[in-house]
């Protein structure tokens, strides 16, 4: 029987050393619990601490936002404004010297005119393409202006041209 007595005892010993286990396991985890919540609290007042700080870091991100569409929409219209203003000069100087950069010149008008003619709620376009209609107005003049001249100047090269190969016979004169 002394066997089983001492059986008994290293059971009773090792249900005790349990029992201690399992309630240091308790401790900890109740502080554990406790400390969580700790964190949990402390993670509540900083979330509402920054809550004012999110909210003006959204708000400047929405700011910067409409600022690079506004600067986008900007960079459009100086470049129609330069393209105006190249075309202007080359149609103020007129077709004589660069008939094909003329001609160039006048096809960007048009198109700046289609460009601030959409744009009504632009405050200047109707000014714009007035100006622009008057401009296009006098690069046509010009143009026709060039086209009699050299209708004119080769009259005759194009007269010899035309009896050069006609017989005299068939023109009635």
């Amino acid at each position: 029987m002394g066997i089983a007595v001492a059986s008994v005892d290293l059971l009773s010993e090792k249900a005790a050393l349990m029992r201690e286990s399992l309630q240091k396991s308790q401790t900890i985890a109740d502080n554990v619990v406790t400390i969580l919540g700790s964190f949990d609290h402390r993670l509540s007042a900083l979330e509402t601490a920054m809550r004012p700080t999110q909210i003006r870091t959204h708000s400047i991100r929405k700011a910067h936002e409409n600022i690079d569409r506004t600067l986008k929409a900007a960079e459009v219209i100086l470049a129609h404004f330069d393209q105006y203003r190249q075309a202007e000069a080359k149609i103020l100087k007129g077709p004589h010297e660069d008939l094909e950069n003329y001609l160039e010149a006048i096809d960007k008008l048009r198109s700046n005119i289609q460009f601030f003619g959409s744009k009504k709620g632009f405050k200047s376009s109707d000014g714009i393409v007035i100006h622009a209609n008057n401009l296009l107005a006098k690069a046509i003049s010009k143009l026709e202006d060039e086209f009699k001249q050299l209708l004119s100047s080769y009259r005759y090269v194009f007269l010899y041209l035309f009896l050069k190969d006609t017989d005299p016979q068939q023109l009635e004169i």
